[in-house]
């Protein structure tokens, strides 16, 4: 077992950073006391030198590793010739972005937003013109409909949507969020609570959007149909189906984009994260001509560092990667590895694993104050591993997909070895932050 020297253990270097946080750095994720300052691929080093293996992705943000070689030096080209084009004049690489996501995907338009809130943002605004317009709902009667445990964002509208919020922040945007009109309550994943909210207030729903699988709520996958079974709903009371990829799209839980596992096609899909490769915050909203055709010119929709040259020509270069490396596939086959040693181990303290692709939760049983997933976290970053907690019992692990199966084992090992240790070890750092919103 480990020991509390072990596991308290914060350098000089580190605690200085720690304290530039304490001192000048307002709001954020209860980050851990480690201070990373390099990063590559599938491994990062802290202030002192220090390697870990990331099991986090930043978050489904570096799905083809930090710092590719190919999109580095895509970025950087397009940094040394002009690293800024925006909004007032034509960018090249912006064309030739919306050019290549049609040409994968399928969709007649994608707009560029720079953060997946935005993104977020950018779709129910369009949903909105959109059920005005073109569905001629009321006006003011327009609603967004949600699922419950939804995460898109943490922006004002973005939080609106989501079924707990701080009462601090209020009041929020109306007539959005996983209530319909007249109070049905829609859980993720129940096909039933659709079909009553859709019969009850249909007329005054403009869309419906999800998360294809859940990530903030712990990797949380739909029943078998159930995307096809809300495509139905949504296309007979005449609903946009909107589907939020932003953390388990772009090979991430094993699919190019999760919704084609299940053979759907949403109304508008939202990107982000890792579009741009980790290069550049750059997100959007793919959609054919019936929704993002009616924005205008003058429509205020594009952010002013969205569609640059750096992130254009980033996101360019990661797609290609995506397609070239087959990284959809070895998320399949790496996932696979990395459950099968997970469940092998026959780990106390889990009660079992959600996920896809290379997109993971481990679930635990309820033990505080010994066994918890901000606990197991802090004592996997002590040894060198970095991943994160997700929801009130569970424990991320999305590693890049470009990660090497030696690495993985690697850090499987370390998991495993990790929950075996920790109910015995003592205090361990930032393990008393805890945040019921987003599982400490």
């Amino acid at each position: 077992m480990g020991s509390v020297q072990e596991s308290c253990a914060i350098s000089a270097k580190t605690q200085e950073v720690v304290d530039d946080y304490a001192n000048y750095v307002a709001g954020g994720f209860a980050p851990y006391p480690i201070a990373l300052t390099r990063t590559l691929n599938a491994k990062a080093w802290d202030v002192d030198g220090k390697e870990y293996i990331d099991f986090l992705s930043m978050y489904a943000v570096v799905n083809m590793g930090h710092s590719h070689p190919k999109i580095l030096a895509a970025a950087v080209e397009a940094m040394k010739e002009g690293a800024i084009v925006n909004l007032p004049f034509h960018n090249p690489a912006y064309g030739k972005l919306a050019k290549k996501l049609h040409q994968m995907f399928g969709y007649d338009k994608f707009v560029a937003l720079t953060s997946g809130g935005e993104a977020v943002d950018a779709a129910v605004k369009i949903a909105r013109k959109w059920g005005y317009q073109s569905k001629k709902i009321p006006d003011g009667k327009c609603h967004i409909l949600t699922a419950a445990s939804c995460y898109h964002g943490v922006t004002i509208s973005t939080v609106s949507l989501a079924s707990t919020k701080s009462n601090y922040f209020g009041p929020f945007v109306p007539q959005v969020g996983s209530a319909s009109p007249s109070g049905k309550v829609v859980a993720f994943g129940v096909i039933e609570d659709l079909r009553e909210a859709l019969d009850a207030d249909g007329e005054n729903i403009a869309a419906f959007m999800i998360e294809p699988m859940q990530g903030a709520a712990g990797m949380i996958t739909p029943p078998k149909d159930y995307l096809k079974e809300v495509e139905a709903l949504c296309r007979k009371h005449n609903i946009l189906f909107i589907c939020d990829e932003i953390q388990c799209g772009l090979g991430r839980a094993g699919s190019d984009l999760f919704h084609l596992r299940e053979g759907v096609r949403p109304d508008m899909v939202v990107l982000g994260k890792a579009l741009s490769g980790g290069m550049y915050a750059l997100s959007g909203v793919m959609g054919d001509n019936r929704t993002l055709g009616l924005l205008d010119n003058f429509e205020y929709i594009g952010s002013t560092f969205a569609a640059t040259p750096v992130g254009c020509a980033a996101a360019i270069a990661a797609l290609d990667v995506l397609v070239d490396e087959k990284l959809s596939d070895r998320a399949n086959e790496l996932g696979a590895l990395l459950i099968s040693t997970l469940e092998a181990a026959k780990l106390p303290h889990i009660t079992g694993f959600s996920g896809a692709g290379l997109f993971w939760s481990i679930v635990f049983e309820r033990k505080p104050p010994k066994v918890t997933p901000r606990r197991i976290v802090s004592l996997l970053a002590q040894r060198g591993v970095l991943v994160s907690a997700a929801g009130l019992n569970r424990v991320r692990i999305c590693p890049p997909l470009t990660i090497s199966k030696d690495e993985l084992l690697k850090g499987a090992e370390m998991v495993i070895e990790a929950i075996r240790d920790i109910e015995g070890m003592g205090e361990l750092p930032s393990e008393s932050l805890f945040d019921p919103r987003h599982g400490g």
